[in-house]
């Protein structure tokens, strides 16, 4: 477990250098710091240390410029899809934050990032009938304990509904959105897999994909739950090139059809270090949610909430507007119980005490519990939404026609410091 705090000697170590070097670092803040506990030395932040290491000094230039463009770097693809600002993703020009805030759909924003083309009014999708093989497939699931298995299974279905033609014919016959429109429809039944009944569900014609899965998970679908699970999904839509979406371009750029490069990004997704972040933050971070249980959590995310929960995104320096669009919309829910109460005000208190900013993954987890979502949903619903944004990467890398394949530094047996 990578601690997201280091100390003086340890960064000292991991950069071969001298403690004026580090001094000169912090004052031209390439490395920010934390107040130690004792309150005399300081603490160095990972994210900045490694992003100094990845520019070590007495490489050549090329490869320098190379290595730290993987690393957080500026963009190693051309997009015209997301950009990243301060306040937000920006989705073909029009911010996600704000799409999210004043209720614009998520097929509409679906349908942006994917074709380019804005339709002011919501245009429902009808529903597609998910073929019989795929069912018969997800029938044989029933029986598996799939509530911290839910990323796994929607990587099967993924797979499944790729295969009997579907896959080439999707290319052959330029049938991308509808094929998209079917996957993310497929995902969403399989929602029904975290209830009691572990049993997926159609979707009806024209329901909206947000109604679809608040029904499915046996919640209301009041103005309020629908206003808040849309936000979420709007915000969460796309990030650039995030690791999975890069995977998903990768697998674009191999000719690979739609499914299998969806399914790509969903097992680059499930990465311990990406989205499982929604689990640990269930089964770690707001296990119980007592007023008491959560202040003693406290020490845990000064050390480790970055690298285990999802806080301090790197792209959001001053904190992430998409989760704190999600949390305002859980705010704004009708009767809220004493258990989201309490991860709020927990959440407040982190901000304002360590600087500890929320990220998606603990957003989303609090949104699915404060509307009576199970377990596993946030996951899911992370999944279903990103993966619009991972057709539209799709279909941008296949109008490039290469291939993306980086060149490796071979260095023999010398250990990587």
């Amino acid at each position: 477990m990578a601690k997201d705090l280091l100390t003086r000697s340890e960064v000292l170590e991991l950069l071969n250098i001298k403690a004026g070097t580090l001094y000169a670092y912090v004052s031209r803040g390439l490395i920010k710091t934390a107040p130690h506990p004792d309150g005399r030395k300081s603490l160095y932040f990972r994210t900045d240390v490694d992003r100094v290491r990845s520019r070590k000094r007495g490489r050549p230039p090329q490869i320098a410029a190379a290595e730290s463009t993987m690393h957080w770097g500026a963009p190693v693809v051309a997009s015209a899809i997301t950009q990243i600002a301060e306040a937000g993703p920006s989705y073909r020009t029009r911010s996600a934050v704000e799409m999210a805030r004043v209720g614009v759909s998520f097929e509409s924003v679906a349908q942006l990032l994917m074709t380019g083309m804005w339709q002011d009014n919501f245009a429902a999708w009808p529903a597609i009938d998910t073929p019989e093989d795929v069912k018969q497939m997800i029938d044989h699931y029933q029986a598996s304990q799939v509530a911290t298995d839910i990323g796994n299974l929607l990587g099967m279905v993924t797979f499944a509904l790729g295969m009997r033609g579907r896959g080439p014919a999707e290319i052959a016959d330029g049938a991308s959105v509808p094929a998209a429109r079917l996957l993310m429809q497929t995902m969403a039944g399989c929602l029904g897999f975290l209830q009691t009944s572990r049993r997926f569900a159609a979707r009806q014609a024209f329901e909206s994909l947000p109604a679809f899965i608040l029904r499915v998970s046996g919640v209301d679908a009041s103005p309020e739950a629908l206003r808040a699970l849309n936000g979420a999904m709007v915000v969460l839509a796309d990030n650039e090139l995030a690791p999975a979406t890069f995977a998903a371009r990768i697998a674009a750029s191999t000719n690979a059809d739609l499914f299998n490069c969806v399914a790509a990004a969903i097992g680059s997704h499930l990465g311990f270090s990406t989205g499982t972040a929604t689990l640990k933050v269930e089964s770690a971070l707001l296990q119980t949610t007592s007023a008491k249980d959560l202040a003693q959590r406290k020490s845990l995310v000064k050390e480790y909430g970055a690298s285990l929960f999802g806080f301090n995104h790197p792209m959001y320096p001053g904190g992430d507007p998409r989760a704190d669009v999600i949390l305002d919309l859980v705010r704004a829910l009708p009767k809220l119980d004493v258990d989201t109460r309490n991860t709020l005000a927990f959440l407040d208190e982190l901000r304002a005490q360590q600087q500890a900013h929320p990220g998606v993954a603990i957003a989303l987890v609090t949104l699915a519990r404060a509307l009576g979502m199970p377990d596993g949903s946030a996951t899911a619903i992370w999944v279903l939404s990103r993966t619009s944004g991972w057709v539209a990467h799709v279909l941008e890398q296949r109008t490039m026609g290469f291939l993306l394949r980086p060149r490796a530094k071979y260095i023999g047996s010398a250990v990587l410091r």
